[in-house]
């Protein structure tokens, strides 16, 4: 399972740096273009802004699997490693819900978007294509974190050193 999980994230995780890599690319054209010829990509920043949501719902599942999230760590010295364990698992499945629902809500959204055919302001991008395309991400960051709190508390208990990392 966690092979099949770490490849997908990692799948999903080359497809955002290639949307980043795009926007870069498109970002540099603008800006020589508005700089050099006074003529900017129309729209610049309105794809940069649906790209890099969709780009970061796609970075996420591998942050997940690497247990890679920023963590702050003010309790970790009160509790036993037992306890640490427990607790690092219980926030990994709190993560799973949240994305859960996140990936529910943008999905009735870009539903709703394309039910009342609700566009972008300077392209008229119809914006359920960036909404719908957060879902996979979201979805896929759900089951890692699912995942790593079933790992995490279903592990061998006498091996703390993950949990004080």
């Amino acid at each position: 399972m966690e092979n099949v999980l770490r490849r997908l994230s990692i799948g999903c995780a080359v497809a955002g740096g290639a949307i980043v890599l795009a926007m870069i690319a498109m970002s540099l054209v603008s800006l020589v273009g508005r700089k050099l010829f006074s003529a900017p990509v129309p729209g610049d920043i309105e794809l940069l802004q649906m790209s890099i949501a969709v780009a970061v719902a796609a970075f996420l599942p591998l942050c997940e699997m690497n247990d890679s999230h920023i963590r702050v760590d003010l309790t970790a010295g009160l509790f036993t490693p037992v306890a640490n364990r427990i607790l690092l698992g219980v926030s990994h499945v709190a993560l799973a819900g949240i994305a859960a629902l996140l990936a529910w809500r943008t999905a009735l959204m870009a539903a709703d978007s394309y039910a009342y055919g609700a566009i972008s302001t300077m392209l008229s991008v119809p914006l359920w294509i960036p909404q719908f395309a957060l879902v996979p991400g979201l979805l896929l960051l759900s089951l890692c974190a699912l995942y790593r709190g079933v790992v995490s508390v279903g592990t061998r208990l006498d091996d703390d050193s993950e949990v004080r990392s």
